[in-house]
């Protein structure tokens, strides 16, 4: 990582504008690394190593391509990204100064840009909860360009985690409120459309033909957090789920 951030002014020190309208900065793109370092290390200590030489993984939503410079060069995985087309120019630096290729798609929206049995592996971290259509339909497109035995890891905010149940026992909703705008497309300004419990997670997988090989809680997000000493008693209360499943 610490590569990684010594590049970050060279590749990061024009604003720019995202599709949702928010700046990618220099700054942001720092804050964004110190919030989701844990996470990153979380997902590299279960990720397996390649199965063949030359062994393809995709980053779905590869955003800056932390994770996917991490495990190229840390794992020996022959790192591909996708991503939505807009963002391709104000997020990808990183990534493509690090030899990853990046691939425009929206999901669901149309079948991914590969062809079936492409990949060994599959990131899917930190994107189910942004999806607005059916997560059957993007696992299926996913078990679709993974090859035979292929790696899929998931990593998604809990739904059942500690913070959300106190906010239930408060008498408190825990989704996020509509914004302000009047549109009638306004998951567009939702951060998390919709988040899982882990059984719903281990049914999707299977019911998209995946077997699942290893499930756990992760407190990646919440480690220096004031309730994280019950969260390390209650694995199930944590913060993020994280699936590690193989293609039937």
């Amino acid at each position: 990582m610490r590569e990684c951030e010594e590049s970050l002014p060279r590749l990061y020190s024009k604003p720019s504008p995202d599709y949702r309208g928010r700046t990618i900065s220099l700054s942001s793109v720092r804050d964004y690394l110190n919030a989701e370092r844990e996470r990153f290390l979380d997902v590299a200590s279960v990720w397996p190593a390649p199965p063949v030489p030359g062994a393809k993984l995709l980053d779905v939503g590869i955003a800056y391509g932390f994770l996917s410079v991490l495990l190229k060069k840390a794992g020996g995985w022959e790192c591909v990204g996708l991503e939505v087309g807009e963002n391709i120019p104000v997020y990808c630096h990183l990534a493509r100064d690090h030899g990853i290729p990046i691939h425009a798609g929206k999901l669901g929206l149309t079948p991914m840009p590969f062809v079936k049995d492409t990949f060994h592996g599959v990131i899917f971290s930190e994107v189910l909860e942004h999806l607005r259509l059916a997560p059957q339909i993007v696992l299926r497109e996913l078990h679709r360009i993974l090859a035979p035995d292929g790696y899929l890891l998931i990593t998604t905010p809990n739904f059942a985690r500690l913070t959300n149940i106190v906010k239930l026992l408060q008498g408190r909703n825990p989704l996020e409120t509509f914004p302000d705008i009047p549109t009638e497309n306004i998951t567009e300004h939702l951060t998390h459309i919709r988040e899982y419990t882990m059984p719903e997670l281990r049914t999707l997988l299977e019911d998209a033909g995946f077997r699942v090989t290893k499930a756990s809680y992760s407190s990646c997000m919440e480690r220096h957090r004031s309730h994280g000493w019950i969260t390390r008693l209650v694995p199930r209360w944590r913060g993020n789920l994280m699936v590690l499943a193989q293609k039937s």
